[in-house]
């Protein structure tokens, strides 16, 4: 009998120590403070349910539409076109931001916008151009917030065609070619997203064109590149009036 009680009191034992080591082992780790390379990416939490099946701020799209304005001017060096749609996509910034709140990509949009506004009153178009597109980068992340709103993939599209148009422009063959690339991805990347009833026509047209304006970077050919960038600035500008507001 005394055994007995022993051996249960032994397996007791055992249980109680398998028990604690058990929720040890399920315990999340803390998030550490420093990493090899410095602070870890400042997270932020989800926010509730209901709000990421919210449809974005119809100002966001138009944030797309000015970029490409913007980059036209700054492509062309047509300063005042640039300025005059610079001033107003700060504008309509300052409507989104109000909009959306703290969304991951708000802090990082608002530094890169204020760098783009010296670097087109200094006329330099490599920075005015890097600093537009890490704007639209930054908008693009705030996008991601939206589930059901293809909004960061139709501005990740634009942000690759004016890689490819700004390359182009300077007949820089090499990196326009490893851009096309990047633009061939990242179509491929949306292309699901943005075949819905309505534009399906436009993203069969979109497909066609990436792949044609890859054609011509290989030929090196800028006239009929400009062409096929154009013939995409007219596409997208469908899908992006399409989606606007959903």
């Amino acid at each position: 009998m005394l055994c007995k009680k022993k051996r249960l009191t032994a397996i007791a034992f055992i249980i109680a120590c398998l028990y604690l080591s058990g929720c040890g082992m399920f315990t999340p780790a803390p998030k550490p403070d420093i990493g090899p390379a410095g602070k870890p990416v400042e997270s932020k939490p989800n926010p509730p349910v209901a709000e990421r099946f919210q449809s974005p701020p119809a100002e966001i799209y138009d944030l797309e539409a000015l970029a490409g304005a913007v980059f036209e001017g700054v492509n062309k060096q047509d300063w005042l076109q640039a300025i005059n749609n610079f001033n107003q996509m700060q504008a309509t910034w300052q409507q989104v931001k109000a909009s959306v709140g703290e969304k991951k990509g708000v802090k990082e949009s608002d530094e890169a916008i204020q760098k783009l506004a010296p670097s087109l009153s200094a006329n330099n178009v490599t920075e005015s151009y890097e600093s537009l597109n890490k704007f639209m980068a930054s908008i693009s992340d705030i996008g991601k917030s939206y589930k059901l709103s293809p909004v960061s993939e139709i501005i990740a599209i634009g942000n690759s065609i004016r890689n490819v148009s700004f390359y182009i422009q300077d007949k820089n063959w090499t990196t326009a070619t490893a851009k096309i690339k990047e633009l061939e991805g990242t179509w491929q990347h949306a292309k699901p997203a943005l075949e819905e009833a309505g534009v399906l026509g436009e993203a069969t047209k979109i497909h066609s064109r990436v792949n044609q304006l890859k054609n011509a970077v290989t030929a090196e050919n800028k006239g009929s590149s400009e062409e096929h960038i154009a013939s995409l600035n007219e596409s997208m500008s469908i899908m992006r009036q399409f989606y606007r507001g959903k």
